[in-house]
């Protein structure tokens, strides 16, 4: 079983148990949000991941017959300006983990930033070639990183592999592959979605004030029991977590304001692909290093991602040993955290196994 441990804006989970041997450092697999940053949507999904992966490489043989001799620590955790305080979620959280400013904006590439230094300092605390494990044992092998992105959470992935790739952080560890989902890497402002926005942002410049201002007037004009049939209504989520993390991030200081300027600069940023072969995976350039292995799982009629970027993706990346290109046949949506979480946790578990033993 794993063992976990969730607050607010943190997940944490830990495939090892008190009988599990360890002769090489666990794999991590480090997860980044969408857009809003909130890891409280993700808790259910990252717990059924956690638990996937236990099941396959701590039970008996993975599915590809290969020793399950893997052990995992997941990690994700909510974006800058995105925190939620324990008062707003009634939890008793109260754990002082490095936060955002809730006096500053975070843009894109502030985010990208912030998840930098999330990443470093997971894998500093869980032991890399050049610290101690918590356990005191200096690990003989590296450390290894699985990325797993969804949406914008899948551009900031692919910077992330940029970085790494040319050596600006992480000396520690290995970035072995990713995992992006429904990923918002290209072009994002042609899509249904990201074409409303740009036109609302023409309009009204001043939109994510302005829209703050309005849900900071309802949610102290209206109790919380109407705000929270209001977000069933709207969202039509079903009776969970996701209706109280919407009502606490509804509530929060900057929330709903940064989640919209942060989405002003994805429209502008995520526009050309901005990557070298290297960073795709692609089998050419440095042949000494060894690529990341990735995999791109998109949907059908994604409103994020339009579907002639897609295809333009899957025809100029998707060519013999580059990354593997997965349109999804199942109809998941975008927002699959809402009710599919665990199709796609089988699904990722999937992936996973394939960048390991693939």
């Amino acid at each position: 079983m794993a063992d976990f441990k969730i607050t607010p804006n943190t997940f944490a989970a830990s495939t090892a148990s008190r009988t599990t041997s360890q002769s090489e450092p666990p794999t991590s697999i480090f997860f980044i949000c969408g857009n809003p940053g909130l890891i409280g949507y993700y808790h259910t999904f990252l717990s059924l991941l956690s638990a996937e992966l236990s099941s396959r490489f701590i039970h008996g043989l993975s599915e590809s017959g290969c020793s399950n001799t893997h052990i995992f620590n997941i990690y994700g955790a909510s974006f800058a300006g995105f925190e939620i305080d324990s008062l707003e979620t009634g939890d008793g959280d109260t754990n002082k983990e490095a936060r955002g400013d809730p006096a500053k904006l975070y843009g894109l590439e502030q985010q990208i930033d912030f998840v930098q230094s999330k990443l470093s300092a997971f894998m500093y605390a869980n032991g890399s070639s050049n610290s101690i494990a918590p356990n005191e044992k200096k690990w003989l092998k590296r450390p290894r990183v699985i990325l797993v992105g969804h949406s914008v959470g899948g551009y900031i992935s692919m910077e992330i592999l940029r970085r790494h790739r040319e050596k600006t952080f992480g000396s520690e560890f290995d970035i072995i592959g990713a995992v992006l989902l429904f990923p918002a890497v290209m072009d994002i402002a042609v899509s249904p979605a990201g074409w409303r926005l740009t036109l609302l942002l023409y309009f009204i410049p001043q939109l994510a004030l302005l829209v703050s201002l309005l849900v900071k007037f309802l949610t102290i004009v209206f109790p919380d029991a109407l705000l929270r049939f209001l977000i069933r209504l709207v969202t039509r989520f079903p009776a969970g977590d996701n209706t109280g993390t919407t009502l606490a991030f509804l509530k929060s200081k900057s929330g709903v304001r940064q989640a919209l300027y942060m989405a002003t600069d994805e429209m502008r940023d995520i526009s050309t692909d901005k990557w070298s072969d290297d960073i795709w995976g692609m089998p050419c350039g440095d042949v000494k290093t060894p690529k990341p292995k990735l995999v791109f799982y998109f949907g059908r009629n994604d409103h994020w991602v339009a579907e002639r970027t897609r295809d333009e993706i899957i025809a100029m990346r998707g060519k013999c040993g580059g990354p593997k290109m997965v349109v999804c046949e199942d109809g998941l949506p975008h927002g699959f955290s809402i009710r599919h979480s665990d199709v796609m946790a089988r699904k990722v578990a999937g992936y996973i196994e394939d960048i390991l033993v693939g």
